[in-house]
């Protein structure tokens, strides 16, 4: 079987000579082009795996080309190699930016274009792959893992599965408790109706007596389906005695003078804090918070099962090859012993969050080096310190704060910056005014 099938587009006829019996030798089917015009119809009629193209050619240059293979979707099966005698930083960045999978300097090392089109092949495969297993497979929403504590979990799911009453889901920022959440809607009865997600906050707009119309047209859309409301914590009070007449008594009223209206939701409470001190400090509805914890279900911190990681980083690694396009990298065993000897301050958010970061700067195998330097970066950028720099203003140290804060939130949240607002509870219009302010940029916080 042969290893692939490879475009060479170059003027240099001695070039494209020899590279076409380099590759030939090595068992690639080769087609050449020695210009733009000889290259659309090669393209189009041969259907390559990789294109070796050459970035200048006197009538139209091997950037133009791939504006076009971008714009015909070729490039989602074929990787694109430019080449350039006198290529610069500049032309480089901008044919990554278009999607080339690599860029070489002529003159050309006969060992390395080798080794980069077998590179390019394999990550051709591995994208078919991946966009197969994409097609038949349906999405994975139990928790991952093999350890006691998530196998504990994957039980309850199912015991839960089978019957209506209200959850308080508990556990550190990160430990995945929506996911919790999904897993059980999706595994229930009610799998196929209404799955509606609030934070606290929205809900606590939705309460308001303006909105009250459109909390109602809300819990109407609800019917019959699970209802997750994440930081439950900071409900408002108008927000809570919605919440309890919905887990009491299975009902809502817009108004007092209103008639009560019967629903049938499941409510899936979320929270990382200590209900109970809530509860102690009149900020919680007690008997809310009594009906809720009578089936209470605790996440545990990723840093108590660090046995799962092996298996974690595989469905990372799998998801964002997948569905985001990134290619594959391999870890080690010596790399993941690094990744479990971690505290996981962040569990799995920090965790999904490097591997997609490892992903994105490096090429091959994992090494330990990147995984020591990325912790090490991310603890040093995590720390708000514990020595207090008195020399700076209030307002200097405060400013100072928020920005480590906030830049960690858009980390954690990939930059998304409406989920930054909900977890940080500042309006999403003074979010973007104080990111602003502060200098940071929501897609790439330092």
């Amino acid at each position: 079987m042969k290893p692939g099938k490879l475009l060479i587009v170059d003027d240099e006829k001695d070039i494209r000579s020899l590279m076409e019996e380099i590759f030939v030798e090595e068992g690639y089917q080769v087609e050449t082009a020695a210009n733009g015009v000889q290259a659309q119809k090669a393209w189009r009629s041969f259907l390559p795996d990789v294109i070796f193209l050459d970035v200048w050619m006197p009538d139209i240059d091997g950037i133009s080309l791939l504006k076009q293979l971008q714009e015909e979707q070729v490039l989602d099966n074929t990787k694109v190699i430019m080449m350039s005698g006198h290529g610069t930083i500049e032309t480089a960045i901008e044919a990554t930016k278009l999607g080339a999978y690599d860029f070489l300097e002529k003159p050309l090392s006969l060992a390395k274009l080798i080794v980069t089109a077998e590179r390019a092949i394999e990550h051709n495969h591995l994208n078919q792959e991946n966009r197969q297993l994409k097609q038949k497979q349906p999405d994975h929403f139990m928790p991952i893992g093999k350890s006691k504590a998530v196998m504990q979990l994957r039980e309850t799911i199912e015991r839960l599965s089978k019957f209506t009453m209200p959850i308080l889901v508990t556990g550190e920022s990160g430990t995945g408790k929506h996911h919790f959440a999904e897993a059980l809607h999706k595994t229930s009865t009610r799998q196929s109706l209404p799955y509606a997600q609030y934070h606290a906050l929205d809900f606590n707009h939705l309460c308001l007596p303006e909105n009250l119309e459109k909390l109602k047209k809300t819990l109407r859309e609800a019917h019959q389906g699970s209802m997750v409301i994440s930081n439950v914590e900071q409900l408002s009070k108008e927000a809570q005695a919605q919440l309890s007449n919905i887990v009491l008594n299975q009902c809502y009223q817009v108004d007092e003078t209103a008639d009560a209206i019967c629903i049938d939701i499941r409510v899936i409470a979320l929270t990382k804090c200590d209900l109970e001190s809530e509860v102690d400090k009149n900020h919680f509805r007690e008997d809310l918070y009594q009906r809720l914890k009578v089936m209470q279900i605790h996440i545990p911190a990723l840093r108590q099962h660090t046995e799962d990681i092996p298996e974690l980083i595989e469905y990372y690694v799998d998801h964002f090859v997948t569905f985001e396009g990134l290619d594959y990298r391999h870890f080690s065993v010596s790399s993941q012993n690094i990744l479990r000897q971690h505290n996981w301050p962040g569990n799995l958010k920090e965790l999904k969050n490097h591997i997609q970061r490892l992903l994105i700067l490096g090429n091959d195998e994992v090494t330990d080096d990147e995984v020591k330097e990325l912790l090490t970066s991310a603890q040093a950028t995590n720390s708000l310190g514990e020595v207090v720099d008195t020399s700076l203003s209030l307002k200097e140290a405060k400013d100072n704060f928020e920005g480590r804060y906030l830049s960690q939130l858009l980390r954690e949240t990939s930059g998304n910056v409406s989920e930054t607002a909900k977890r940080s509870g500042v309006d999403r219009t003074n979010l973007y005014r104080k990111l602003k302010a502060l200098g940071i940029d929501p897609k790439n916080p330092q």
